[in-house]
């Protein structure tokens, strides 16, 4: 049976599809499997996890009933003979392909924004990377650790043997060579560029999480 993983999986940043043939081998033992790990995910009380939940997710819709799980929805197709479609901030698509552009778009929008200070101007205080402070000086230093944490990660090819880290020069070497372009994140590969989208700002978002954190403590530490 294949397998698919929750996009919004705090350890592990991949996209899942939902086919002909896992609707047809889904079971009720593997949906029940899935939606328990569905839900420990979306309330894990390491404040990793509880930030990663935050980010945009996919969700599955057959008929009324709506799931985070591609299996649950899959067993759900099959019962009631009806279409999976596919959820993302709060739009529906019928189409999986056309969800996943617009789950890479979201996505991306959420990390630039999380790192981006924004004033209330009723209240005058300034919100950036989900902490509300009175300071402006205090709020530049969180985006500054937020943003530099987010730039050391990026994105790499892989054509063939050869790793590259110029898209065009990867794109050229594919043509020249015939051999497949995949992207690289860390130590997820694709050949998916949507997917590969979806990678890179889970990682510079979890990047920017684990700085901050690292930087409460040590601020919490010295006072």
């Amino acid at each position: 049976m294949k397998l698919f993983a929750v996009l919004t999986s705090a350890v592990l940043f991949s996209a899942s599809f939902v086919g002909a043939e896992e609707i047809a081998v889904a079971t009720a033992d593997s949906a029940k499997v899935c939606d328990a790990k569905c839900a420990s995910t979306c309330s894990g009380g390491c404040p990793i996890e509880a930030a990663m939940a935050k980010l945009p997710k996919m969700t599955y819709q057959v008929g009324k009933e709506s799931t985070c799980c591609a299996q649950s929805a899959a067993k759900l197709a099959k019962d009631h003979d009806a279409p999976i479609k596919f959820v993302v901030a709060d739009k529906t698509y019928e189409t999986k392909n056309v969800a996943m552009v617009a789950l890479a778009d979201a996505t991306e929008a959420y990390v630039k924004g999380f790192a981006t200070p924004k004033t209330c101007s009723v209240s005058g205080k300034t919100t950036v990377a989900g902490k509300e402070l009175c300071c402006d000086v205090m709020a530049g230093m969180r985006a500054k650790v937020a943003k530099e944490a987010m730039a050391k990660v990026n994105m790499t090819y892989m054509v063939g043997e050869k790793e590259c880290h110029c898209p065009t020069e990867a794109s050229t070497l594919a043509k020249t060579s015939g051999a497949e372009k995949y992207f690289v994140v860390g130590k997820e590969k694709t050949c998916c560029n949507t997917t590969a989208r979806i990678t890179l700002a889970h990682a510079k978002y979890k990047a920017a999480v684990e700085a901050l954190a690292k930087a409460d403590a040590s601020a919490a530490d010295q006072s």
